[in-house]
């Protein structure tokens, strides 16, 4: 994001702009980068040692709606949900059987880390069409 001021009352001027954003520009932005994460998450969920069997932990992904400007994605948890493994896969987990702990093999972290860059830009995309810029 690139900002000239040529004074102290045109900075003034910026950061009042920014905290008149809109709710409703805050959650389109939310959205969009939300289903740009969740597709992320989706394209990674196999690339990482997870062996596709039956395709449940990419349907398992999902995106909330935004809430007091927070949105999660991911796996709605639970034991029986499908995907709830994710989880595990994610952290690691002992093996009651083996009696040993199963490394991690994780693909949210991996892909959130390498989408970052390009969620921020999203933001910034919804921010500048609000602002008129």
């Amino acid at each position: 994001m690139n900002f000239d001021f040529e004074g102290i009352d045109e900075l003034i001027k910026e950061v009042e702009l920014l905290e008149q954003v809109s709710t409703r520009t805050k959650n389109r932005a939310l959205r969009r980068a939300g289903d740009f994460l969740q597709e992320k998450y989706k394209e990674h969920v196999y690339a990482h040692g997870l062996t596709e069997r039956s395709g449940d932990a990419q349907d398992s992904i999902i995106r909330t709606e935004p809430k007091n400007s927070e949105l999660f994605v991911g796996t709605r948890g639970g034991a029986k949900v499908a995907g709830f493994y994710l989880y595990m896969h994610e952290f690691g987990y002992y093996n009651v059987r083996a009696k040993r702990f199963i490394a991690p093999k994780p693909f949210a972290s991996i892909a959130y880390e390498l989408s970052k860059g390009e969620i921020l830009d999203i933001y910034v995309e919804e921010l500048r069409k609000e602002m008129g810029m």
